[in-house]
C-alpha cells in the first residue's frame, strides 16, 4: 500500500468516524427532543385534568348548592309561611294575644327576609342572572341584618372583563371572605369595594384582630384561606392576602395580567 492509498484510507476512517459521531449526535437530540415533547405534553395533559376536575368540582358543588337553595326555599319557607299563619289564626281567634305575637311576627318576617336572601345567594341561576354587582348587594344586605359587623359596600362596577363563570366564582370568593371574616375576625367594619374600570377588582378589607399570612399557610387552620386561593386560580384570577397582627385583613381579586407585588 503506496502513502496515497494509506492518506485515503486515513481520510475515509476519518469521515466514518466523523459520520457515526454526527449520527450519535443526532440521534441524542431528537431523543432529547422527543422527551422534551412528551414531557411537555404530559404536563398539558395533567393540567387539562386538574383544569377539568376543578371543573367538575365546581359544578358538583354549585350544583349541591343549588338544590339546597331550593330545598330552604320550599321547605323551610313553607314551614315559616304555615307558622305565619297559624299566629294570624291565633290572633283572630285571641285578640287579647295581640301584644304577645306581634313580636314572633316580627321574628317570622325577619326570619323568612333572611331565608330568601340565603336561597338567593346559594342559586348559581339567579347569580348568573343578576350579575355580581347585584349578588354582592344582596349578601352586604344578608350580612348587615346578621349585626356581626358594620358592612361598607361601595361599587364602580359596569361593563366586566369577566365572563359568566369568573364572576360566579368571584361571588363564592366573596361569600367564603365574609364567612371567615365573620367567624374568625373579630371585626367591628367590614369594607367591600368592587370596580370594573380600569380593570376588574374586588376588595373585601376587615379591621380584625389579623394575622401573619406565611404562618397561617402554614397552619392546619388555612383550609378556608387556601380554598379562597383555589377558587380564583380556577377562575383564572389572582387573590392577593394582606395581613398584620392587629392590623385587620385585606383580600384584593383581580385578573391575572394585573401586576402586583404581594401575591399568593
Amino acid at each position: 500500500m503506496n502513502d496515497t492509498e494509506i492518506v485515503a484510507s486515513i481520510i475515509l476512517t476519518t469521515l466514518l468516524i466523523l459520520l457515526l459521531i454526527a449520527g450519535v449526535t443526532i440521534s441524542f437530540f431528537i431523543a432529547s427532543r422527543q422527551r422534551s415533547k412528551q414531557q411537555v405534553e404530559l404536563a398539558q395533559a395533567r393540567l387539562t385534568y386538574e383544569m377539568e376536575l376543578r371543573q367538575v368540582e365546581t359544578e358538583v358543588s354549585e350544583h349541591l348548592m343549588q338544590q339546597f337553595a331550593q330545598e330552604l326555599h320550599d321547605n323551610i319557607g313553607h314551614i315559616l309561611t304555615c307558622i305565619r299563619l297559624e299566629v294570624e289564626n291565633k290572633k283572630l281567634d285571641h285578640p287579647g294575644l295581640d301584644k304577645i305575637l306581634n313580636p314572633v311576627e316580627t321574628y317570622l318576617d325577619d326570619a323568612s327576609h333572611q331565608l330568601r336572601l340565603l336561597s338567593r345567594s346559594l342559586n348559581t341561576d339567579y347569580i348568573s342572572n343578576v350579575g355580581l354587582d347585584n349578588a354582592i348587594q344582596i349578601e352586604v344586605e344578608r350580612q348587615k341584618q346578621l349585626k356581626k359587623f358594620d358592612v361598607h359596600y361601595e361599587h364602580d362596577y359596569f361593563q366586566s372583563s369577566l365572563d359568566k363563570n369568573q364572576e360566579l366564582m368571584a361571588f363564592r370568593i366573596f361569600q367564603e371572605v365574609t364567612q371567615n371574616a365573620m367567624r374568625h375576625s373579630k371585626a367591628k367594619n367590614l369594607y367591600v369595594s368592587l370596580k370594573s374600570t380600569p380593570d376588574f377588582e374586588l376588595c373585601v378589607r376587615d379591621d380584625g384582630k389579623g394575622f401573619l399570612v406565611e404562618d397561617m399557610m402554614q397552619s392546619p387552620r388555612a383550609s378556608g384561606l387556601k380554598n379562597v386561593i383555589k377558587r380564583a386560580s380556577m377562575a383564572d384570577l389572582v387573590c392577593q392576602v394582606n395581613s398584620m397582627l392587629g392590623e385587620g385583613c385585606t383580600y384584593i381579586l383581580h385578573n391575572k395580567k394585573v401586576s402586583v407585588k404581594s401575591v399568593l
